[in-house]
């Protein structure tokens, strides 16, 4: 075991050919529509990748790597368009040709324990092998693999399957859909106990407006940077976990201040924002704005069937002032947070009622913008393969000219060998970590001694 000179422990992994796993019975040749939200630019020009982490169990002998790669081609006959690959439309738009070519699956092997590695969160260069990719900016979509699945075992039995979707096909719903539908077939079962649907047609052309995706041009301006040297230092992922007991005290303060409940989102999510902005030290006359995905199943009543797996995410946004936003109280801004998830809500179901786009549509620099998505009730952690549910579960954030997309954060739950809590997983410049650690500290020491 070795640490490189930034300190990371290098993971040494040997990894295998990838090989294409078609569905193991012959599926339809035919081209099927995406929605008008899985078509929007950022969705069609990106993928998100999960890693989840598995101790091993002194019952099971049998190899992951095997038995999982034999039920990705049972799967894929219920999901055969992970099978195909996008084709351009004239009008710009993409569509998926279902060729049965099938998905990418690779087999690699470490040379470490998986307790040597911690829990995946601080974005070592060397955690890429886990994951095998193709570059987003070279790749013609035509070429680009919808779905693609590593397993990689580990000296001490464990192992971590890195899995990668293509944005334009799924969400994270629909994603974890797709996983615990795989598991099931490893632990045997004939087909996914849920049936999955396509029917993008379900999806109107107003639905992006109604459901605010106006918002992505903010998140696409910041991508487009990774072209260019970051504006303030290498952006690195790091994590801290928000315990529940913490949570549970600052939304008894918020009831008691208020008479209003709060979502435990709600109040994370403020938490992040202020502590960023304060770390950052914006200007105090500036904007800043929070984009957060919305699970719209969640949401609204919407006319999806059970099993839809495609884009059903709406995108919710606050904006502030950083100096009010710093300086208010932290009620304050989880006022400002509950107030823009309403407004989406209200955008959907109340679509005659104009919501306020000369503030919500607001541009701001890249520095001002933080976008966040929530994996907590998605069901990461509950996809098990047999081996029981998943120790941990962390990003893997897609990889241009060595950085990372920056100003993002995602929620998952805490792994299993810490204290109940929200785990944030957060993709920051290097330079403003240790500063968002301790406002983050702050902050919530404040409640806490309230408390004794």
């Amino acid at each position: 075991m070795e640490k490189t000179g930034s300190g990371y422990i290098e993971l040494k992994v040997k990894s295998f050919e990838p090989v294409m796993v078609a569905p193991s019975l012959p599926s339809p040749k035919t081209i099927l529509p995406l929605s008008s939200i899985d078509n929007l630019p950022l969705l069609r020009g990106n993928i998100f990748n999960s890693l989840l982490v598995y101790n091993a169990h002194h019952s099971i002998s049998a190899d992951p790597a095997k038995i999982i790669r034999e039920a990705l081609s049972k799967v894929l006959v219920y999901y055969f368009p992970f099978a195909g690959r996008l084709r351009s439309k004239e009008n710009g738009e993409v569509e998926v040709e279902c060729t049965g070519e099938g998905a990418v699956f690779v087999e690699a092997m470490a040379d470490n324990s998986l307790s040597e590695l911690g829990d995946f969160d601080d974005g070592n260069p060397s955690f890429q092998q886990l994951l095998f990719s193709l570059p987003l900016s070279t790749t013609p979509i035509e070429n680009f693999h919808l779905l693609v699945v590593q397993v990689t075992r580990f000296t001490c039995g464990g192992f971590v399957v890195g899995v990668s979707f293509h944005h334009s096909i799924c969400d994270g719903g629909g994603a974890c859909q797709f996983l615990k539908g795989l598991a099931e077939m490893v632990r045997g079962e004939i087909k996914p106990s849920l049936e999955p649907i396509w029917n993008r047609e379900l999806w109107k052309p107003e639905d992006p407006i109604k459901l605010q995706f106006y918002h992505f041009e903010s998140i696409m301006e910041s991508t487009h940077n990774l072209h260019q040297p970051p504006i303030i230092d290498e952006s690195v992922q790091a994590s801290l976990v928000i315990k529940y007991d913490v949570i549970k005290c600052i939304k008894k303060y918020f009831m008691e201040e208020s008479k209003d409940f709060f979502s435990t989102f709600e109040v994370v999510s403020a938490l992040a924002w202020k502590a960023r902005t304060k770390a950052l030290k914006i200007s105090s006359y500036e904007n800043v704005k929070l984009l957060f995905a919305m699970d719209m199943r969640r949401s609204v009543d919407l006319p999806l069937p059970q099993g839809y797996y495609g884009n059903a995410i709406g995108m919710g946004c606050a904006i502030d002032i950083a100096q009010d936003l710093t300086n208010g109280s932290l009620l304050r801004a989880t006022k400002i947070i509950k107030r823009s998830k309403s407004s989406l809500n209200d955008a959907y179901l109340k679509p005659n009622i104009a919501t306020c786009s000369c503030t919500s549509n607001m541009h701001v620099k890249q520095d001002n913008l933080l976008a966040l998505s929530d994996w907590r009730r998605l069901g990461f952690h509950e996809v098990d393969f047999g081996w029981g549910d998943a120790k941990n579960v962390s990003s893997l954030l897609p990889m241009e000219k060595g950085l990372a997309m920056p100003d993002y954060f995602i929620f998952v739950e805490s792994p299993k060998h810490m204290p109940d809590g929200i785990k944030i997983l957060m993709c920051m410049p290097m330079s403003i970590v240790k500063a968002f650690e301790t406002e983050m500290e702050s902050m919530t020491r404040e409640y806490m001694d309230r408390k004794v």
